[in-house]
C-alpha cells in the first residue's frame, strides 16, 4: 500500500495535485458551513415590524360613536284662508211662538162644512164612516177641452151626525195621455180643485162609531177626472 502510494507520488504527480486540490476545496466548504456565523431570521424581524405598524395604526385611530339622525323638519303649515264674509247673526225661532194651526196646508185647497161640534177626533174608531150620498163635481169646460186625466185624493172629517165638517186635498195625481203613468203635483189648473172641494162638502156619511157611540173621524176618497 505504501509502496503504491510512493509510486503514485513519484510516477504520477499530476494526479496527486488534483486530489489535493479536491480535498482542500472540500475542507474549505466544510469550514464555511461549520464556522459561518448564524444570522437572525428575517421572518421574525418582518413580523415584529408588522406588529409595530399595527400597533401604531390602532393608536392613531379615533374612536367615534354613531349618533341618531336628527328628526326631520316639521312640514310647513298650509295657510287657512280667513273668510271675509260678514257673519249675520239671526235670532233663533222659538217653537212656542209658532201657531201650527194657522200654518197653511201644502195643497192649499180646504173647505169647511156648516156647523160641527167640538168633540175630539177618534184616531181608530171601531167602525169607519160609511157613504150614504155621493155628489159628483162639475168638470169645468177648460179641463174637458184639455182632456185632463187626474185623480184628486180628498180627506174628509165626518162629524157625529154624518155631515162633512171639513174636506181637504191630500194628493193630486196628474196622468199622461195614456192614463197609465202619473206624477204627483201640488196644484192643478182649470178649477178642478175648487170643484172637487165644493162637491166633497156635500157628501153624506153614516158617522163612525166607537164603543157603540158616534164619533168624529177621518176618511179618504178619490175623485177621478177624464177616465
Amino acid at each position: 500500500m505504501i509502496d503504491d502510494l510512493i509510486y503514485i507520488l513519484e510516477k504520477q504527480p499530476y494526479r496527486l495535485k488534483i486530489m489535493a486540490c479536491i480535498i482542500l476545496a472540500e475542507l474549505m466548504m466544510l469550514s464555511v458551513f461549520l464556522f459561518w456565523p448564524v444570522q437572525e431570521k428575517k421572518s421574525d424581524l418582518f413580523q415584529d415590524f408588522n406588529s409595530m405598524e399595527d400597533a401604531i395604526t390602532i393608536e392613531d385611530v379615533q374612536i367615534t360613536t354613531q349618533r341618531s339622525s336628527p328628526p326631520p323638519p316639521p312640514s310647513p303649515q298650509v295657510p287657512v284662508p280667513v273668510p271675509n264674509d260678514q257673519i249675520i247673526e239671526e235670532e233663533p225661532i222659538v217653537m212656542e211662538e209658532l201657531n201650527i194651526q194657522n200654518m197653511p196646508n201644502p195643497i192649499d185647497e180646504t173647505g169647511r162644512g156648516p156647523g160641527g161640534d167640538s168633540d175630539q177626533v177618534a184616531a181608530s174608531p171601531d167602525q169607519s164612516p160609511s157613504l150614504v150620498r155621493i155628489v159628483e163635481p162639475t168638470v169645468p169646460e177648460a179641463a174637458k177641452k184639455q182632456d185632463i186625466k187626474a185623480e184628486i185624493w180628498v180627506s174628509f172629517l165626518v162629524n157625529t151626525e154624518g155631515n162633512v165638517e171639513e174636506a181637504s186635498i191630500s194628493e193630486i195625481r196628474l196622468y199622461n195621455g195614456d192614463g197609465q203613468s202619473y206624477k204627483s203635483v201640488k196644484s192643478i189648473d182649470y178649477g178642478l180643485a175648487e170643484a172637487t172641494i165644493e162637491a166633497a162638502l156635500r157628501w153624506k156619511f153614516r158617522p163612525a162609531k166607537k164603543d157603540g157611540e158616534p164619533v168624529r173621524a177621518f176618511t179618504e176618497h178619490i175623485f177621478s177626472f177624464g177616465f
